[in-house]
């Protein structure tokens, strides 16, 4: 399950405002991700439902705005977190000026390893006033897709809830009382549940139903579904299967 997605985003010009909802309508529109977007100015949001968190923060100098760095100081368990900057540092912000906007963002949680970190130009501000835009919105989209994928694939692996585990039968009524509630679960209950369900499973297209409804992942599917239908041999089909399930994890990132 891809899970849901939270953007919050720390602004003085709308700069970072803007980003996140760029950020956000790439993840709808080409991923099919539920996304929702925060203004930190209005309180630091519950992130209890989200899976995925992308924080965004203005710079000034060399300053990450206060709000982006205080919500990153709070505990996010085994969430997938990423983060972008807008910075007065033109279209194409330096490598070294995003490594020292990282190392004060995160300064509050050391144990934090974001999947991914985009930084793009802002706005340089004169008085209190917004000049010098150098928002760099390919880059934006550009980012937005790469980070989509990853966390599409990083979310492959998760563990789904136990009303949305697999459970293994080996006839209609029959069940073996074995679950898998992730791939990796699944990969392993593969060689231990009775053969009959295998082949059970397998004619009936429930393992394929399941990777694509509830775990996600398309690829699978279709590796499943080159499986010749006719295999008669039971073990064999095992063995398949394993095969197809177990090179698709090793292909799979780990969670950071």
């Amino acid at each position: 399950m891809i899970g849901k997605t939270l953007i919050v985003y720390s602004t003085k010009t709308g700069i970072s405002a803007e980003v996140a909802h760029a950020i956000a309508n790439a993840l709808k529109t080409s991923y099919i991700i539920d996304v929702s977007v925060a203004d930190l100015k209005d309180g630091k949001p519950d992130t209890t439902t989200f899976q995925n968190v992308i924080v965004g923060g203005g710079v000034k100098g060399t300053d990450v705005y206060d709000d982006a760095v205080d919500f990153l100081g709070a505990d996010f368990a085994d969430k997938k977190v990423a983060l972008y900057f807008c910075c007065e540092d033109y279209e194409n912000p330096k490598p070294q000026s995003t490594e020292v906007s990282t190392r004060k963002v995160l300064a509050k949680n050391a144990t934090l390893m974001p999947i991914d970190i985009g930084a793009f130009g802002g706005c340089t501000l004169k008085h209190g006033r917004a000049v010098m835009d150098e928002l760099n919105m390919d880059r934006v989209r550009e980012w937005s897709l790469e980070l989509g994928k990853k966390i599409i694939e990083l979310n492959l692996l998760n563990v789904v809830p136990s009303e949305y585990a697999f459970q293994f039968f080996t006839e209609i009524g029959k069940n073996t009382g074995i679950t898998a509630t992730s791939t990796v679960d699944f990969a392993e209950k593969l060689q231990v549940i009775p053969i009959q369900s295998v082949g059970f499973h397998f004619q009936r297209q429930d393992f394929q139903k399941w990777f694509k409804n509830i775990i996600g992942d398309e690829e699978l599917v279709k590796r499943i579904n080159e499986i010749n239908i006719w295999v008669q041999d039971d073990e064999k089909l095992r063995k398949e299967l394993s095969t197809a399930i177990q090179n698709r994890i090793n292909e799979l990132p780990k969670t950071m």
